[in-house]
């Protein structure tokens, strides 16, 4: 027993890692790193192209906004030249009326019109009375032109306040 046994040289795995093995993590960590880094790349950018495309949606909705108000406004306008219009036109009616409307002859001094002595006093009266009857009418038809003129006016001026 005197002799010593002798026994054969093992590297217990354990103490320090295979070389390839190394290699393998570190390029599955470098791999890791890549895809996050292209996560972020691509997130950024989608998070840009949404962040553009609420900023054009805004633009035109501000563009169509402003161009209602436009419209509103020409409508506004369209509708006070009718207006002015309407108004123009209701002068000019009074105007040919009142210049239309011949005066009627005595009716304002009081006086009637003279008969020739041909007709008898019965016909006589009646032509009278025919002609103050058909002065008498062109007169407030003259007026109630004017009248009506006014009231579009008036209307015209209450739509400004």
């Amino acid at each position: 027993m005197s002799e010593k046994v002798v026994l054969p040289k093992f590297d217990l795995p354990g103490k320090q890692m295979h070389p390839a093995v190394k290699l393998l993590w570190m390029v599955g960590g470098l791999m890791a790193l890549a895809v996050l880094a292209l996560g972020g790349a691509l997130w950024r950018h989608h998070s840009m192209e949404q962040a553009e495309e609420t900023r054009k949606q805004a633009e035109i909705a501000a563009k169509t906004a402003q161009a209602n108000a436009e419209i509103e406004k020409a409508k506004a306008r369209s509708e006070e030249a009718k207006m002015k219009v309407a108004v123009a036109e209701a002068e000019a009616k009074a105007k040919l009326a009142a210049k239309a409307a011949p005066p009627p002859a005595g009716d304002a001094k009081g006086t009637t019109r003279k008969h020739s002595g041909r007709h008898s006093s019965k016909s006589g009266s009646k032509t009278t009375v025919a002609t103050k009857a058909g002065g008498d009418d062109k007169k407030p038809a003259a007026k109630a032109g004017g009248k009506k003129g006014d009231d579009v006016v008036d209307k015209l001026l209450a739509s400004f306040k």
